[in-house]
């Protein structure tokens, strides 16, 4: 499937959401992570505790509209659209839940496919709060997290009860000459 090639408006992400759900492979979420990553509002981490806060104290219609407001910035984030679907469900939306429920799973998907785990073929993810999505996806209990640096990328280990696995998190800032 061809991927199109990112822009900068709304509609250009639309696009790349609809080619990543069609075909949610590490290529499809390369080219939209790099759209979302240039986004005004993008966000670098997404807060689980933050969504589990406005799940519990909004009422359904005003938890959707506080959840839809961190779109797109929180475009990829497994636990954004996890607890859009949760209130979207709440709200009586079920094809708007099922839709997120979609992404979450697309998105949780494209990161296992993206590599193995291991630090010689890491896990690409968006943000560090994607990289704890995977690990509760996978039934693991992190025990500690370590940034390495290894030439131009920056990879997380993360220990967790039952060994470790690896993030690719981003490149290495190149300081002006």
């Amino acid at each position: 499937m061809r991927v199109p090639t990112p822009g900068t408006g709304e509609a250009d992400v639309a696009a790349l959401v609809e080619a990543f759900l069609a075909d949610p492979g590490p290529t499809s979420y390369g080219v939209l992570s790099e759209a979302v990553r240039v986004l005004p509002g993008f966000l670098v981490e997404v807060l689980p505790d933050d969504l589990a806060r406005t799940l519990e104290t909004s009422s359904p219609e005003d938890a959707v509209h506080e959840l839809s407001a961190l779109m797109p910035g929180a475009l990829l984030s497994p636990s954004a659209h996890g607890a859009l679907a949760l209130a979207l469900d709440r709200a009586g939306r079920p094809d708007g839940a099922r839709r997120h429920r979609s992404l979450r799973h697309a998105c949780l998907a494209a990161v296992l496919a993206s590599g193995s785990g291991t630090r010689d073929e890491p896990w690409r993810v968006l943000r560090v709060s994607d990289e704890y999505d995977v690990l509760r996806h996978l039934e693991r209990r992190p025990r500690g997290q370590q940034l390495v640096e290894t030439g131009a990328t920056l990879l997380d280990r993360v220990e967790h009860d039952r060994g470790e696995v690896w993030f690719e998190v981003g490149s290495v800032p190149v300081a002006p000459s």
